[in-house]
C-alpha cells in the first residue's frame, strides 16, 4: 500500500517544515527577549507606563509588484486624470493595463484591489470618498 517515494517526499517535506518553524520560532524567541529589554529601559525612563498598553503596529507585507511608496504615485496619478471619481475595482483594473497586468485575471486582480483599497484609506487628506449610483464607494483627489 505505501508507496516508498511518496513516503520519502513526505519525510523531506515535514524535515522542511519542521526546520522552517524551528527557524521562526528562534527568531520569535530573540524578539521576545528583545521585547523584554525594551519594556525594563522604558520602565526606567517612564516608571508609570504601561508596556502592555502600548499597540503593536501592524506589519505591512510587500508585494512584488511594486516598491516603497510606488502604489501609491500611480494610484494619485490615476485619480488625477480621472474626469469623474473611481471605485476601488475601477482604479486596480486602471493600474494593471498601466502595468501590462492581465486585467481578466481574477486573483490578481483581487489582489491589486485590496492593495489599492488600503492606499486609499490610508490617504486620508489626500483623497476622498464620493458616493456613486448608491453601489459602490468612489473616490476622487481632495480640492
Amino acid at each position: 500500500m505505501s508507496e516508498p517515494h511518496v513516503v520519502a517526499a513526505l519525510k523531506d517535506k515535514r524535515a522542511e517544515l519542521a526546520g522552517i518553524i524551528a527557524d521562526l520560532e528562534k527568531g520569535i524567541n530573540g524578539h521576545r527577549a528583545d521585547l523584554v529589554h525594551i519594556d525594563a529601559t522604558l520602565r526606567m525612563f517612564a516608571p508609570d507606563t504601561e508596556a502592555d498598553g502600548i499597540r503593536p503596529k501592524a506589519v505591512r507585507r510587500r508585494n512584488a509588484w511594486f516598491g516603497k511608496g510606488e502604489c501609491s504615485r500611480v494610484v494619485y496619478g490615476i485619480l488625477r486624470t480621472a474626469a469623474r471619481p473611481m471605485t476601488s475595482r475601477e482604479i486596480a483594473e486602471a493600474l494593471m493595463a498601466e502595468r501590462g497586468l492581465d486585467p481578466a485575471d481574477y486573483r490578481t486582480r483581487e489582489l491589486i484591489q485590496k492593495t489599492v483599497h488600503g492606499v486609499l484609506k490610508r490617504a486620508v487628506r489626500s483623497v476622498v470618498a464620493a458616493t456613486t449610483d448608491g453601489q459602490a464607494l468612489a473616490w476622487r483627489v481632495a480640492d
